[in-house]
């Protein structure tokens, strides 16, 4: 049996990528090329697989799943810092290692909720994209309320009406402004 070419990971090395990207990115005669918008056509079976990972729905759900955790912790720790109510109520002062813990518990509670809501928003986005087979503001519409939908029936059918509602509103408002 013969080893396809496509599947030959041998090329990509720290190098590789980092000369390729240098040369798109760095090169200013590349922004005088026509096209410097358009889908780049590469011949390279590396940049190729690299491309089916990036734009596969596991990599994008992955990637948002991380990128808003990551927020999440940020927010819990401004918030935290700016208004550090304790969840318990006692006589004694507050100390600095009560704050720390309180910082700690909502950063960990809004990088959760965060990253679940990066990967539900993002995740069914792709796969309803990847459904139709088209890439438009009916994606975003669906997926809002598939997300805010499933969210709010958890407290019964009104809210999850409003969750659905809520959520395709804010979801195609970003994304029109995202491709605007």
């Amino acid at each position: 049996m013969s080893k396809d070419k496509d599947d030959d990971w041998s090329e990509i090395t720290p190098a590789y990528l980092i000369e390729r990207i240098s040369t798109r990115v760095g090169s200013r005669e590349s922004l005088s090329k026509p096209g410097l918008l358009s889908k780049p056509i590469t011949n390279n079976p590396a940049e190729k697989k690299i491309e089916q990972i990036a734009e596969s729905c596991m990599f994008k759900a992955g990637m948002a799943t991380v990128i808003g955790g990551a927020m999440g912790v940020f927010f819990g720790v401004f918030t935290a810092a700016i208004d550090p109510n304790m969840t318990t109520v006692t006589d004694k002062p507050q100390t600095a290692r009560d704050i720390w813990k309180e910082m700690l518990s909502r950063s960990k509670s809004y990088g959760k909720s965060f990253a679940f809501l990066g990967l539900a928003l993002s995740g069914t986005e792709c796969v309803i994209e990847t459904y139709r087979a088209k890439s438009d503001l009916k994606n975003s519409l669906y997926s809002g309320c598939l997300v805010g939908g499933g969210m709010g029936l958890r407290a019964g059918i009104m809210p999850g009406c409003l969750g659905c509602a809520g959520f395709a509103a804010f979801s195609a408002a970003i994304d029109a402004y995202m491709k605007s």
